[in-house]
């Protein structure tokens, strides 16, 4: 199998880590019925399967591959297939960035697909017990909080950012309150909006 046991993100959060433990069943259930989902179609599920659970809430599509790198560190370390690629872009059709650059999409759900999925050990509740405990300590912020740091950011950089990203406040806002800078989260989404 072809892994990289290397984060390709930095500053991993408790929000990374605890929806991560959030998604991995349903990834590992993806695996068993060789099923492929978009990153809307994870979060959508996630949010049915935990009504309850206000991070998984507010949880939005477009920050999820910070969450699946922590589910691809877990399957390298252990030499699992990864089931993170059966995660894909809608508009794309086939996984983000942080997989394509580095693997063979394809290949690697072949892998997945041929697995033995019955077989993996619940081994992933202590690793993301030891994640959660090396994971930066998250500053909670209010929504409101979240929402004058994301007004203020805008005005201040008005200039240099698209204009369709006023229409995606609540996005930045969500991100800001998983944790993200407010700069950094800026920048995700303008990301997103060229994809």
């Amino acid at each position: 199998m072809t892994q990289q046991a290397q984060s390709f993100y930095t500053n991993i959060t408790l929000n990374d880590v605890q929806l991560a433990a959030i998604y991995y069943p349903i990834l590992i259930n993806l695996a068993r019925h060789k099923h492929c989902l978009t990153y809307g179609e994870l979060v959508k599920q996630a949010k049915d399967l935990h009504p309850d659970i206000e991070f998984v809430q507010r949880a939005i599509p477009v920050s999820t591959g910070r969450k699946l790198d922590i589910v691809r560190l877990f399957t390298s370390e252990r030499a699992l297939p990864d089931v993170t690629s059966l995660i894909i872009n809608k508009t794309l059709g086939e996984c983000g960035n942080g997989v394509t650059e580095h693997f063979n999409p394809v290949k690697l759900r072949e892998e997945v697909f041929a697995y033995d999925w019955s077989t993996v050990s619940e081994e992933f509740d202590m690793y993301i017990e030891a994640a959660e405990q090396k994971a930066t300590p998250q500053v909670r912020l209010t929504r409101e909080e979240a929402k004058e740091m994301t007004i203020k950011y805008f005005q201040n950089n008005r200039a240099i950012l698209p204009q369709a990203i006023s229409r995606h406040r609540d996005d930045i806002i969500s991100l800001t309150l998983e944790g993200y800078d407010t700069k950094d989260a800026f920048e995700l989404i303008s990301r997103s909006l060229k994809e």
